[in-house]
């Protein structure tokens, strides 16, 4: 199982206006995550232990170019930002590929999490 330790960093809050708020993790740079996006357990002091979906990507809908590790957990409320999680990656739900819009990238982001309890 692939493993990525990291510190939980601010991002653009994309994700919050799409309604699924991330956990934006900056991970060494000797980790290499793999691609996509997954289905991971989430583990840290804050969380305890959850399930996510973390998309590894560089975001193209939104016009992205640099790496970035994000993950959403459902049902979680609080403030993790600066708060070190361990992500353990479960299965790929899918590869990341760019949505001719918000509104479709945030209806495919709805399936993903949908997936999470199958």
């Amino acid at each position: 199982m692939i493993t990525v330790r990291g510190r939980v960093v601010r991002g653009e809050r994309v994700g919050r206006k799409l309604g699924f708020p991330t956990a934006n993790i900056k991970f060494p740079s000797s980790s290499r995550p793999p691609r996509g996006v997954w289905k991971v357990l989430v583990k840290g002091t804050t969380v305890g232990e959850r399930i996510g979906a973390c998309n590894v990507g560089v975001r193209p809908t939104l016009g992205g170019v640099r790496l970035v590790v994000e993950v959403h957990i459902p049902g979680f409320r609080g403030n993790l930002y600066g708060r070190t999680l361990t992500l353990n990656f479960v299965s790929k739900i899918r590869a990341e590929r760019r949505f001719p819009s918000l509104s479709a990238l945030k209806a495919q982001i709805r399936k993903d999490v949908a997936t999470l309890n199958g």
